[in-house]
């Protein structure tokens, strides 16, 4: 089930692109921060971010989710 909080962290991970920045953004600890954001796309069956990429980028699902997340934010 996704709650109200793991929007607000993808939104601040989508945003930064950078899971340490948004931990810092969110003052939370990184790994927590992953977790989350990767319970939510086991939640929602698909893949929200492509992790290997350098710079981290939204997948086109990601993408749409921000845009739904930010209006709901």
């Amino acid at each position: 089930m996704m709650k109200f909080r793991h929007l607000r962290y993808f939104v601040a991970v989508a945003e930064e692109l950078n899971f340490t920045h948004a931990a810092e953004r969110l003052n939370m600890a990184q790994p927590p921060l992953s977790q989350q954001t990767k319970q939510m796309e086991d939640d929602l069956g698909t893949i929200l971010i492509e992790r290997g990429s350098r710079p981290m980028r939204l997948t086109r699902a990601g993408g749409a989710m921000l845009e739904h997340a930010t209006r709901i934010w």
